[in-house]
């Protein structure tokens, strides 16, 4: 008897309206460039590449129904003559975003806020699932496979670089080799 409502209840618990009422689903996600994200007080806009940094492989984690928070990734590479330092991000989609990085903590992986991260000249910087990422709190829509997201980075140098993040389930995705 008790198996006969199991399906039910789990069905209940796991409703996207009991976890996450604010998460509704994006009009036209691909309205949602970087034309919608604000530039931030004192920041100038500059362009991936021409600005002598560029964003490669950026993406956003798809997440289940329930879930308010999710987590951008991408490589940073800075081709200037000078280190550049990231002192934040932004996007649309949250009401919240922050760079956090997750390590090993007594045997149990934990994530932390980061007050900024540096990019010497000539290097790169991985923003990957496990380590450094871009963490989006509050989203205003729930992201699925497909959309199209602008997550933006904020320069000490009061500067500010966009691109476009696909959201996928997971990184590249794997190949089926059964």
């Amino acid at each position: 008897m008790i198996k006969s409502w199991l399906p039910a209840l789990a069905a209940a618990l796991f409703a996207p309206t009991l976890f996450a009422p604010a998460l509704v689903a994006a009009e036209d996600p691909a309205a949602i460039d970087a034309e919608t994200v604000a530039v931030q007080p004192g920041y100038t806009r500059i362009e991936p590449g021409s600005s002598g940094i560029d964003l490669v492989d950026v993406w956003v984690r798809a997440i289940p129904p329930f879930q308010p928070n999710s987590a951008g990734y991408m490589t940073v590479v800075n081709r200037r003559e000078t280190a550049i330092a990231i002192v934040g991000a932004s996007s649309s989609v949250a009401r919240k975003t922050e760079l956090h990085t997750s390590r090993m903590v007594d045997g149990l992986m934990r994530m932390e806020k980061l007050d900024g991260l540096a990019v010497a000249p000539g290097e790169r910087s991985e923003l990957a699932p496990g380590g450094k990422h871009i963490m989006l709190i509050g989203l205003v829509f729930r992201p699925v496979p497909g959309d199209d997201i602008t997550l933006c980075l904020q320069l000490l140098t009061q500067e500010e670089i966009c691109a476009l993040a696909e959201v996928r389930r997971g990184g590249k995705e794997p190949a089926h080799n059964h």
